[in-house]
């Protein structure tokens, strides 16, 4: 019996923790859009000799302020899909899934190698967590939405 109360006090906060994906999605959603139109493209207009270090301080500032919101928006997404409904989280979590993979296989790797050269590469392959973060938040409004509305 106390097994099945804890159980269901936690499925109990599959809205609450729909609205910490929303609001973390959300944020995200911002900033790439403003990493993908503003600070991306304004990479290849830096002076040659001042990329290197210009390219390390983003590194280092950037990581402060968006990997706490990654990991609170990938803990409330492993809680949602596990304890809730998989069938209606599953397209919004596919879209994390995306979003962190291409920022582990394509961006931090060409991060790395990066140079005023490969800038526009950067900007390209960026497009994907552009579009998966825009996507996945659109889709947790809908599924907010609907739960307000049952």
């Amino acid at each position: 019996m106390p097994l099945n109360f804890q159980v269901s006090a936690l499925k109990s906060q599959i809205p609450t923790l729909l609205i910490i994906q929303l609001i973390a999605s959300a944020l995200m959603m911002g900033i790439i859009w403003i990493v993908q139109i503003a600070i991306y493209p304004l990479f290849g207009s830096l002076a040659p000799e001042n990329f290197e270090a210009y390219h390390a301080r983003y590194m280092e500032r950037v990581a402060l302020v968006i990997a706490p919101i990654m990991l609170i928006e990938a803990a409330s997404c492993a809680a949602s899909f596990f304890l809730g409904n998989k069938r209606e989280i599953f397209l919004p979590s596919a879209l994390l899934g995306i979003a962190w993979l291409s920022t582990a296989f394509i961006q931090v790797p060409r991060h790395e190698a990066l140079t005023l050269a490969t800038v526009p590469a950067l900007v390209t392959s960026n497009w994907i967590r552009t579009i998966a973060w825009t996507l996945r938040t659109g889709f947790l409004a809908l599924l907010v939405i609907r739960l307000r509305h049952r």
